[in-house]
């Protein structure tokens, strides 16, 4: 990871991660001489129950999940007392979360900057609801409205009346004008994210891949294939029109 993050910052990217924790205290040191400049938690509970809760099969265990707890605090000490930004992305399914979610804001909030979710599969509308009752109950006020020209991110920045910042992300409905028109997930059920952005993976025993979609692995181009691609012309394209102003956004 630390190799990685060197190359990355050499051509002049910014770096950040996205982690669940289990193993920040041993490799973040080493990633933040590297370069590393953000990195997002993903919590879940604040306890050994609520975070089993949310665990799939044989790792629905109070005792799995208090190792994993202790390790995700650890990970956030380590990385705040390297210098790397942090956050802590926290999905709110709904209503029946808000608790857990405030919990989570009094314990994490003032070392990490908090981004609220929403669930995708519980449906947006539920996540927002929720998400309305966090924001009334926090005092939170909005700020700023920012959105990822090219791509299906939007998020809302708040203050919070202690001065520190919380944010919101959700999703807007984008599409690549040519990939998605044909594409049979192309509707409001099969597709929910829409086009997020670029994803690379590493074939097994084979080059890096790009992909452009989760659901549609058979869109995937080994790297030096996408960069000549139609498909990259298309992103670029996408990304012009919307640097240009021509954003749209949906209702809260």
């Amino acid at each position: 990871m630390p190799a990685l993050i060197a190359d990355a910052r050499r051509v002049g990217l910014t770096v950040g991660l996205t982690s669940n924790g289990e193993n920040g205290a041993a490799v973040l040191p080493a990633c933040a001489e590297a370069g590393l400049d953000r990195v997002n938690f993903s919590i879940f509970g604040t306890t050994a129950r609520e975070l089993a809760a949310v665990q799939g099969g044989k790792y629905r265990s109070a005792k799995l999940a208090e190792r994993k707890l202790r390790a995700l605090d650890e990970s956030i000490r380590t990385a705040a007392s390297c210098g790397i930004g942090v956050s802590a992305n926290i999905v709110v399914p709904g209503r029946d979360h808000v608790a857990r979610v405030l919990r989570l804001v009094a314990r994490h909030g003032s070392t990490a900057t908090i981004r609220l979710l929403t669930s995708l599969a519980d449906g947006q509308r539920s996540s927002l609801d929720a998400i309305a009752l966090v924001l009334k109950e926090l005092d939170a006020q909005p700020e700023e409205h920012i959105l990822t020209a090219g791509a299906s991110d939007w998020r809302t920045r708040y203050r919070l009346p202690d001065g520190s910042p919380l944010y919101v992300k959700r999703i807007r409905p984008v599409r690549l004008p040519q990939t998605c028109r044909t594409c049979r997930f192309n509707n409001d059920t099969d597709c929910e994210e829409g086009y997020y952005g670029i994803r690379l993976y590493r074939a097994r025993s084979g080059p890096f891949m790009v992909g452009v979609c989760i659901r549609r692995m058979d869109l995937t181009l080994p790297l030096g294939e996408f960069v000549m691609s139609q498909v990259g012309r298309e992103i670029s394209g996408l990304r012009e029109v919307e640097t240009a102003g021509r954003l749209s956004v949906g209702p809260w």
